[in-house]
């Protein structure tokens, strides 16, 4: 018992140092055993729920993902998170809330959809055990909105706008028009209001509403009624601070992905932020001389190419001269044969074409293709009514070179680049700080335990 006691911990210390980058961020792991949390952070709970949900959906893409894992990146997320908020403007790390959802909106959907996901059959089964199985069995009343309060509201359908937006006076309004009078637990009545629909909508939706599409309105409240009762069910089955943390580390993702991506890490590695700007405007010469020998690969381009061509009237003609090619028959007897262009007598001959100025379309064709293949025909780029002829190109020789080293197009790509290593090296120094600075306990237990494959069923 205690060396697999000492093998989790070691395990457990192992994996966070590793995570870290330092063996400094493990002197501050403390194990504890408490089913309810798998972690501490500063004192304050990460729950055991949160961790085995998140783990289930990452194997639901990675077969192989373990609780360790997903427990070092909600420990990680919950650091970066904090210092996000803390380092940066809500507006920075979320989208623009005039198209998109609400962050709340959006952070109350992916909870719910993350419920309906793992917990589906439990849910379904509460679902049965409501008054004629279905969400009507909530329902204490309907309303509705008047003809003179939509108008007051929303002004006349069909009307163009600027922006779908309310005014405090239109939001007084909708807040006191009740769409729909429910009942989750015995003597509680709750309501899901206009203002409450309308602002749980994007751009798309609000343009529903504004447009007086009654059918649309009816349908967004049975799916707000719908999340309310899933939450409602989570939070009486798992403990509503359990629940909390779970949402809380659905945010936590998206502003710690909101924070690499500021710092040039992610998807997009070409997105722009007013970080890498900053930094890229500091990048020295010297630091760009340095990249540029460090990376001059990187600045190889195709300085000429000697090239030959053969035009033909159409595409079936191409056909004929690339059937040809295929056989072997040399490029510049089938020019002499089928080119209608007047370099047909040289054999198509092109010469060498160099990469400087605003090069021709056949010019660009020719630095498109690799060498010594003959091309396909490409029709020439005029309109679909047009005669256009058809072009076949063979490449003899391609030459490179380097770009100049004091170029701008060496200095623009050398800063972003720069620029990006330097915001990484700075949000890595950022996570070993904030993990050397915490007091991270880990749940030793939960992390021995097989990582969890499906939801458990309540008995």
């Amino acid at each position: 018992m205690k060396r697999a006691r000492r093998v989790a911990t070691l395990a457990v210390l192992s994996c966070l140092a590793a995570w870290s980058g330092s063996a400094a961020a493990a002197e501050h792991i403390v194990r504890f055993d408490d089913p309810a949390l798998a972690a501490r952070i500063d004192g304050a709970p990460l729950y055991t729920l949160s961790v085995d949900c998140l783990t289930r959906a990452a194997r639901e893409r990675t077969a192989d993902a373990g609780r360790g894992a997903i427990l070092r990146a909600l420990i990680s997320n919950r650091l970066l998170a904090g210092a996000a908020r803390r380092d940066f403007k809500d507006e920075q790390l979320q989208g623009g809330s005039r198209v998109a959802f609400l962050p709340d909106v959006a952070s109350d959907d992916k909870l719910a959809a993350l419920l309906r996901a793992q917990f589906g059959p439990e849910l379904e089964a509460a679902l049965q055990a409501l008054p004629g199985a279905t969400l009507d069995g909530l329902v204490q009343e309907r309303g509705e909105a008047t003809p003179a309060q939509w108008e007051q509201v929303f002004g006349k359908p069909g009307s163009l706008r600027l922006e779908y937006a309310l005014n405090p006076a239109q939001i007084a309004l909708a807040k006191k028009v009740v769409l729909l009078r429910y009942r989750l637990e015995p003597q509680r009545d709750e309501t899901i209001t206009l203002y409450q629909v309308y602002r749980r909508q994007n751009v798309q939706g609000r343009v529903e509403l504004y447009n007086g599409n009654m059918a649309f309105l009816r349908q967004q409240v049975q799916l707000t009624l719908a999340g309310r009762f899933e939450t409602h069910w989570a939070a009486g089955r798992f403990g509503a601070a359990a629940l909390a943390d779970l949402r809380r580390s659905l945010d936590e993702q998206e502003q710690a992905r909101a924070l690499l991506a500021l710092h040039g890490i992610g998807d997009d590695i070409d997105a722009e932020s007013a970080l890498l700007g900053r930094l890229a405007t500091r990048v020295s010469g010297p630091e760009i001389a340095a990249y540029y020998r460090d990376h001059r690969d990187e600045f190889q381009r195709i300085e000429r190419v000697k090239a030959r061509h053969i035009r033909v009237a159409d595409e079936r003609a191409g056909d004929v001269v690339l059937a040809g090619a295929a056989r072997g028959e040399d490029f510049g007897a089938l020019a002499r044969r089928y080119s209608i262009a007047a370099d047909a007598a040289s054999g198509g001959e092109l010469g060498w074409i160099v990469h400087e100025g605003k090069l021709s379309w056949l010019a660009q064709l020719a630095f498109m293709q690799p060498e010594g293949e003959v091309s396909r025909p490409f029709r020439a780029p005029l309109g679909p009514n047009q005669a256009a002829p058809w072009e076949i190109v063979l490449v003899e020789r391609r030459v490179q070179a380097s770009q100049a080293a004091d170029s701008e197009a060496v200095a623009y790509v050398a800063r972003k680049a720069v620029a990006r290593e330097k915001a990484a090296a700075q949000l890595a120094a950022l996570r070993e700080r904030l993990l050397r600075e915490a007091t991270i306990e880990i749940n030793g237990k939960l992390l021995a335990m097989p990582a969890p494959t499906s939801a458990p069923v309540q008995s």
